[in-house]
């Protein structure tokens, strides 16, 4: 599966603006071919439905790659990486790889970034009728990332959301990433800690996460750990810490987790 260039501009619409990143591609699907001839009618609509899932799967896949990839890109990287993304039947991710490209000087920075988002994605299920005989999906998304040219409201919103992400990471880094998980969700985590950044109170809640929410196991004792853990956590750590006018930090801050989350030196 390639996917064409998909950018976005960085002028702001309402509510907020869009993100200036483009996912290149065709998308196209290992595995995933028509015959060229004219088929009879039951295989016509089968190639129809098959088509339809292609095309539903590729435009969630875009979303989730653009979103990730603009809040992960704190320094505002600037440059174009072909990320390939392996899939595996039982819908686990396998690889993520740079394909050279030799129209383009490598820029080492913006391949470890694209890598560092495809390997914490959770990507949506792929339809089991788009698997080849080979087993695997193969995902081709050239990740373009323009120069901004931004407004000031779309700098603070910018700034709020690679916050979030930045937060996001801290939390599975000093936690979640310590932690066997095997399955997919999200965690909730409310904190309160002094102006030392010594928790006082946390609160983990393990969801299901809406791109596979079958894949979620409600897990009492990974909820516990994590509690545990997060009150061992010092917090003047993590991006963005601020103390309140009680002199307390309050926050709350959402984490997804799945198996393969961190690439293969986290597992």
């Amino acid at each position: 599966m390639e996917l064409s260039p998909l950018s976005s501009p960085s002028r702001l619409i309402a509510p907020r603006p869009t993100l200036p990143l483009i996912l290149a591609g065709v998308l196209s699907l290992a595995g995933c071919q028509t015959p060229k001839s004219a088929a009879p009618a039951p295989q016509a609509a089968a190639e129809a439905s098959l088509q339809q899932n292609a095309q539903a799967f590729s435009d969630q896949f875009r979303a989730l790659m653009v979103r990730n990839a603009f809040a992960a890109n704190s320094q505002a990287l600037v440059g174009t990486v072909d990320l390939v993304v392996k899939i595996n039947r039982r819908n686990e991710l396998s690889s993520c790889e740079i394909r050279p490209n030799a129209h383009r000087a490598p820029v080492p920075a913006l391949e470890s970034l694209a890598r560092q988002v495809c390997w914490d994605s959770l990507f949506p299920e792929v339809p089991f009728e788009m698997y080849g005989p080979e087993g695997e999906m193969v995902i081709v998304a050239p990740l373009v990332f323009p120069a901004l040219d931004e407004s000031e409201p779309e700098r603070q919103w910018r700034a709020r959301t690679v916050q979030a992400y930045a937060q996001s990471r801290f939390f599975w880094t000093q936690a979640l990433g310590k932690q066997p998980v095997d399955s997919i969700g999200k965690a909730h985590v409310r904190f309160v800690a002094n102006a030392q950044g010594q928790v006082q109170e946390c609160l983990v809640n393990l969801d299901p996460a809406g791109e596979r929410r079958d894949a979620f196991k409600l897990d009492s004792d990974l909820q516990a750990r994590l509690t545990a853990q997060c009150k061992q956590i010092n917090l003047r750590q993590m991006p963005g810490f601020k103390v309140g006018d009680k002199g307390l930090a309050r926050g709350n801050v959402l984490v997804e987790y799945a198996p393969w989350k961190g690439g293969p030196q986290h597992n």
